[in-house]
């Protein structure tokens, strides 16, 4: 249970949230984690909270390691206890580790470069990971989902065609969002298509 009041006027105290975006759980502990992307920071709220506190950005927006650049995504690690944090306009995927004060680079730029290549992003959005800790990644404006091995910051591209936009069973257009069944067959949120994409496990 959580009793947070986060609507109404927008700011960036510990009980407002400016422009929302991702969330994750920690299901042990039932701490939710929200990406709170206007404010540059994730939250973290415990049950039976009414307010959160910052657990990993809040610095102002930039790409210094110790700032997030409007992320749009979190996800809990709890092999790692850790954050795996999209940074929208940092074009980069950064590993947090709960109780530290800066990031570690997982993919993508430290200086906001995009890119169409194995190792960069165009404006990434979305983010999940498997149990054996890969890392799926819906790199919007390149039309693709790609796909990084654990602990490897060169992806592969499993679902969509590079920079390439259409409406086939094949490609993309502005994936969003992203999740795993249990048998790990890939749902993607299509989202310039109007429509959720199923991809066998890879």
């Amino acid at each position: 249970m959580y009793n947070l009041d986060c609507l109404g006027s927008p700011g960036n105290s510990s009980s407002q949230l400016y422009t929302t975006f991702g969330i994750s759980r920690d299901w042990s502990t039932d701490t939710l984690y929200v990406a709170d992307y206007g404010n540059h920071r994730i939250m973290r709220y415990v049950s039976n909270a009414t307010s959160g506190d910052v657990v990993a950005g809040g610095n102002g927006a930039g790409t210094n390691s110790t700032q997030l650049y409007y992320p749009t995504s979190v996800w809990f690690d709890a092999v790692s206890n850790s954050l795996l944090i999209v940074n929208y306009l940092g074009q980069s995927v950064v590993r947090w580790e709960i109780g530290d004060n800066s990031w570690t680079l997982v993919a993508g730029s430290t200086n906001l470069t995009t890119g169409a290549t194995a190792t960069l992003f165009n404006y990434p959005i979305g983010i999940v990971v498997d149990p054996m800790g890969n890392i799926y990644i819906a790199d919007t404006l390149n039309n693709r989902i790609q796909f990084f091995l654990a602990g490897q910051s060169v992806g592969t591209t499993i679902a969509g065609i590079t920079s390439v936009v259409g409406g086939n069973s094949t490609l993309l257009n502005m994936p969003y969002s992203l999740t795993l069944d249990n048998q790990l067959n890939l749902y993607v949120a299509d989202t310039g298509n109007y429509r959720v994409q199923k991809f066998l496990r890879y």
